[in-house]
């Protein structure tokens, strides 16, 4: 990596430490209490609708007995860029509104996008950064207080909605707008790639997480994504039963996956490869999903092998000890800590609002 990130990290450490103090003021504003958690939102509170709108369709009828370690280097396709998105919400105070506690929320969203040519990485564009208050302001009493502490450009206050009047639930809306902007800054940086590399078939674009629900006019096929979730809420769930059958080093069988709400089915491929195996670990031990598009579904077969022999390849070097690490890739590890650098730890958030 260049020194860039270096650069970026002390303009937004210093940039964090004015928002923790106007946070603060805010909650004083409000007469309430400094309540951080021990664990971010995200954590506690893992957010899985919209997967119960999408179905899985068997595309091959069993998987190929293919150990990807030994198919060697294939011309082709190369995995250059790599994405991945933050997204980080931490409880730091409530306030109490007409026999309601109501939470307050420090957020930060971010995306970045990594170039990796000749076994160096350098960042691509511009990484996208978000830090938000969320708020639910139908609970505030003085609606002249949040105007008065709209007008800071850096550090945007948000309202997190919420229509039941309730501590748990309020703390649930506010997870999910987290995730509402940290798609939205994906989306922005996807675009922003799509436009300039998107045309390049052999530079792949690989990223971390679920992209079911983005609409194929927005992806490519120099494409993939990798979700380190095994287990989701799809309608037909029980095909993923067989997937915790598969090898080390070989993939499962592929799957179609496609909306069964609105006019768009979006469909895309899915299948899962295993990165490593243990006879002391648990079923879902180096287990990722895969996630590509395709014309048709003998050309998503041939892309499944292309995909799996990159993939496995990208298990060296291991990660260990991160958290994941049996299906975590380092350049997806790089990105994850690229974004870490920008931003204030959750300890630092936690031991700021934790003060007596």
């Amino acid at each position: 990596m260049d020194q860039l990130p270096v650069l970026h990290a002390d303009v937004h450490t210093e940039q964090s430490r004015s928002h923790l103090q106007r946070i603060f003021d805010l909650l004083t504003a409000l007469k309430g209490k400094t309540s951080p958690a021990a664990h971010i939102e995200e954590e506690a509170f893992r957010i899985r609708e919209g997967f119960q709108n999408f179905k899985l369709e068997t595309v091959e009828k069993q998987a190929p007995e293919i150990d990807f370690r030994r198919t060697g280097q294939q011309p082709g396709m190369h995995l250059v860029h790599f994405a991945r998105v933050l997204q980080r919400t931490q409880l730091i105070g409530h306030f109490f509104h007409k026999g309601v506690e109501v939470p307050i929320h420090y957020s930060i969203t971010g995306a970045v996008l990594l170039e990796r040519r000749g076994r160096k990485f350098k960042v691509w564009g511009e990484p996208e950064l978000r830090n938000t208050v969320l708020l639910p302001f139908g609970f505030v009493p003085d609606q002249k207080l949040i105007e008065s502490f709209q007008s800071d450009s850096s550090l945007r206050l948000v309202d997190s909605a919420g229509d039941r009047p309730e501590y748990t639930q309020l703390r649930i809306s506010a997870v999910k707008k987290a995730q509402e902007m940290a798609m939205e800054l994906r989306a922005r940086i996807y675009l922003r790639w799509l436009k300039a590399e998107g045309s390049n078939a052999n530079d792949v674009l690989t990223a971390h997480g679920s992209v079911v629900d983005v609409p194929n006019k927005y992806l490519s096929q120099n494409f993939i994504a990798l979700d380190q979730r095994v287990y989701l809420p799809w309608q037909n769930s029980e095909l993923l039963e067989a997937q915790l059958q598969v090898p080390a080093y070989h993939r499962g069988a592929l799957m179609r996956v496609s909306s069964t709400v609105g006019d768009d089915p979006m469909t895309k491929y899915m299948w899962f490869v295993r990165l490593r195996g243990s006879s002391k670990a648990d079923p879902e031990f180096g287990l990722l999903s895969c996630l590509i598009l395709a014309e048709n579904d003998q050309q998503a077969i041939e892309r499944a092998n292309q995909f799996s022999q990159r993939v496995v390849d990208e298990r060296l070097p291991v990660t260990y000890p991160e958290d994941n690490w049996d299906k975590l890739i380092f350049p997806l590890k790089l990105c994850r800590d690229y974004l870490d650098s920008l931003v204030p730890t959750r300890e630092t958030v936690r031991s700021y609002f934790g003060r007596e």
